[in-house]
């Protein structure tokens, strides 16, 4: 009866002192479980125009300060600027080019042609003469 209750004690006293490590080995196992399972964590921060210019979220060609800060826009920033972000540091390219990754997957993924916008769906019909398509007569 007594080495089940120094064993317990052993046990009790050694994960009280591993709890950090417990947690966060549980942290990194639910993270790993919820993507696989295609959860996403909501974002804590509300964020705003001016944090996605602080992370390089603007350019001359989508200029944040011109078109939202200035003319007072409250809105909560940038959609979708975690999968901008990740594609910029993954590709090392810049916020332009990053948005043209992204539309052309989204576009893709979408059963569409990046290049020239039409629908991949052989059932799809157009009436004219096809962008792709040369007039040699």
């Amino acid at each position: 009866m007594f080495i089940p209750l120094a064993i317990f004690v052993i046990i009790v006293v050694v994960c009280f002192l591993l709890r950090k490590r417990i947690a966060d080995l549980a942290n990194r196992g639910a993270n790993q479980m919820n993507r696989l399972l295609g959860y996403h964590l909501l974002p804590t921060s509300i964020g705003s125009f001016e944090d996605d210019i602080e992370d390089g979220l603007s350019s001359s060609q989508f200029d944040l300060e011109s078109q939202n800060i200035d003319q007072n826009d409250h809105r909560a920033g940038l959609k979708d600027k975690e999968e901008i972000l990740k594609i910029m540091k993954k590709q090392k390219c810049s916020f332009d080019e990053a948005r043209l990754i992204r539309q052309q997957r989204l576009l893709k993924k979408n059963n569409i042609d990046p290049a020239t916008g039409l629908p991949l769906d052989p059932k799809f019909v157009t009436f004219g003469p096809s962008p792709s398509s040369s007039s040699s007569s």
